[in-house]
Formats: structure tokens, sequence, C-alpha cells
């Protein structure tokens, strides 16, 4: 094993294919869970629970025209960002997705929600519910962060404490896998 970039089954190109695991149900299920609350939902969870990997999924199951929206906490003035990223007009044809509604404070949701109501489907991500109506919320594990690591690189999780890791990042499993990724550079694993 060598410690290069190239090779690390951690790094952001491998972990980036990673698909959600949707429990109960499937991807169909989210999808059904929007259609009942109108075409508006929020996919809610902490910090590296898989918000913005069920969102790219979703993008790929919804019908109508996909304008992304990815706010965090670098991003400048978020609602301008948002609004100039948007098309000139929304209309029903549009499935507008924003990650990261949690950047805009309640004055700035509330003009983003109103220059893009004529959209047909909305769907957000938040770490906290109330902006639409919950359509799956965001967990993860000890045991999926195991199957995660397992489906990177077979073998590597009987030579980490998987468990310590996901506590130590108190269920984050982006930042468990900087860790990892760390530890692999440094000939840590394996």
């Amino acid at each position: 094993m060598t410690g290069r970039p190239a090779d690390n089954p951690f790094a952001s190109r491998r972990i980036d294919r990673l698909t959600y695991r949707v429990p109960e149900g499937g991807l169909r299920f989210v999808v059904e869970r929007l259609r009942r609350a109108g075409g508006r939902g929020a996919v809610v969870g902490a910090h590296g629970s898989g918000k913005t990997t069920l969102l790219e999924a979703l993008a790929d199951r919804l019908d109508g025209r996909p304008v992304r929206l990815a706010l965090n906490a670098e991003t400048a003035r978020p609602l301008e960002f948002a609004i100039a990223s948007l098309p000139e007009t929304i209309g029903s044809e549009h499935t507008i997705l924003i990650d990261g509604a949690e950047q805009l404070g309640r004055w700035g949701w509330w003009r983003l929600a109103r220059r893009v109501k004529d959209a047909g489907i909305i769907v957000i991500t938040s770490h906290s519910p109330g902006r639409f109506p919950t359509i799956h919320e965001c967990t993860t594990s000890p045991q999926l962060l195991a199957d995660l690591v397992d489906e990177l690189a077979p073998g590597i999780a009987g030579s980490a404490d998987l468990d310590a890791i996901f506590h130590r990042h108190q269920g984050n499993i982006r930042l468990c896998f900087r860790e990892l990724y760390d530890r692999w550079a440094r000939h840590e694993l394996g």
C-alpha cells in the first residue's frame, strides 16, 4: 500500500461515487412523499449525514428542468448568490434544488421562496425541519460508516476503530472519511 493520493480509497472522487442508502422503500418512497407534500419538501439532517448525496440522487429521479443552488457557510451573501443563480423566470417546468437552505435567515428564505414559488417542484436540504414538509430525515450510524468503508476499501474496517471514529466526529460521515483519508496517507490502515 502506498500513501499516494491517487491510491487513497477515501479520496473525494471515490466518496462522491457513493450512493445514498435510503431505507424503507428506497428513493421511490421519498419521491412519493414529495408528491404527497405538493412538490415541496425538505431533506433534513445533521452535518455529514448525506443530505447533499440524497438531493443529487433525487435530482436524477424528478421531472422538470433542474436548477441547483448550493449554499454553505462560505457562500458570501447567500440570498444574492441564490437569486443571481436562478433563471430569469421560474415556471412549473422547473425543479428547484436548494442545498443548504439553513444559510438563509428567515427574511432571506422568505424572499427566495417567493422568487421560486411558481416552480413545479422545490426540494431543500436543511439541518432542522420547518421550512417545508420533511420528506426524509438523514441519519447515520456506526454500521452505516462500516458499510461505506467496506465499499470503498474492503478489509480496511478491521484495521480502523470505526466506532471510535464515528463517535469522535459525532456521526458526521464526511469528517470520518477525512480522518480515514489522513490515516491511509500516513500508512496507518491496511
